[in-house]
């Protein structure tokens, strides 16, 4: 059996307490039951924009190998809030465990390869083996850390970070119904948005056109790596 305390270092360097805090699920357990946790287990591919999984849909748990994903709430009249962002080695909907699955869905932002597990299987890990407890609690940990972030990054982050959030929650919604990672705002809509000024949203903005991260058009501001938008909101730290 593998303590998750003694686990490899390497995997250990982004666990919680780091400011990019996530948990390499796979890596806290040991060979024995990685091989369990993958029987019946099968790996798609997702394209980007697709929804991976529904609060009416059929219970799903799988493991982000690669890609970047958002789970998101969604109102009959439309309006959706971000309350989490995924990156690879993570596991999504661990809840399943308990048949406690959350009202959310979860859009893939950047084509995405998912090995879906079987729920079963990994229920009965979890009741039997304390190892495959362990990283479960520790993912779900993980997991309620990153939504404080995103609660207190709204209000407490620095301009970078909370247009940071603003941007990728924005152009995620985009992205689901003309197919593209893009804002319709301008500057100004921006700046009260996140409650800052005009001339300190253009600076901000301008920083991020130069690092490659985005690029701009009258009235249009078009997404060009969402995984480094996400890590600015991730280094938010509480």
């Amino acid at each position: 059996m593998v303590n998750p305390e003694n686990a490899d270092a390497t995997a250990l360097t982004e666990m919680p307490g780091a400011p990019s805090a996530s948990v390499d699920f796979m890596s806290l357990l040991s060979a024995a039951n990685r091989r369990r946790l993958l029987e019946g287990s099968k790996r798609v591919v997702q394209p980007a924009g697709t929804i991976a999984l529904r609060p009416q849909g059929p219970a799903m748990t799988y493991l982000i190998d690669s890609g970047l994903a958002r789970a998101f709430w969604s109102l009959p009249d439309g309006r959706q809030t971000t309350i989490a962002i995924t990156r690879p080695k993570e596991l999504v909907g661990a809840t399943s465990t308990v048949n406690w699955a959350p009202w959310i869905f979860m859009q893939i932002i950047t084509e995405a390869t998912l090995t879906i597990l079987d729920p079963e299987v990994l229920r009965k890990l979890a009741a039997t083996e304390l190892e495959v407890a362990s990283a479960i609690s520790l993912h779900l940990a993980m997991r309620i850390r990153d939504a404080y972030r995103l609660i207190a990054v709204r209000t407490l982050g620095n301009i970078r970070e909370r247009m940071a959030y603003d941007l990728l929650d924005r152009a995620a919604q985009s992205q689901l119904v003309v197919g593209r990672l893009e804002v319709m705002a301008t500057q100004a809509d921006l700046a009260d948005s996140i409650g800052s000024s005009r001339e300190v949203m253009s600076r901000a903005l301008r920083d991020l056109r130069a690092e490659g991260i985005l690029e701009t058009a009258p009235g249009v501001i078009r997404v060009l790596d969402p995984a480094r938008l996400a890590a600015i909101v991730r280094a938010f730290v509480i």
